[in-house]
């Protein structure tokens, strides 16, 4: 596959909505979630933000 092949419109369309969307879902569960009031809950949010 070369670059010009790869670098296109489609492409790009589809790795901004693969990455974005498990991005805003994670945000809205972390803003949303009762686990984001206590401290464990916490970090284990912040963990898996970190690894996503």
């Amino acid at each position: 596959m070369t670059k010009d092949k790869f670098l296109t419109v489609r492409w790009n369309n589809l790795l901004t909505l693969g990455l974005g969307i498990p991005a805003l879902i994670y945000i809205l569960v972390a803003i949303s979630s009762p686990f984001s009031s206590t401290r464990a809950g916490l970090i284990g949010l912040s963990i898996i933000g970190v690894l996503y």
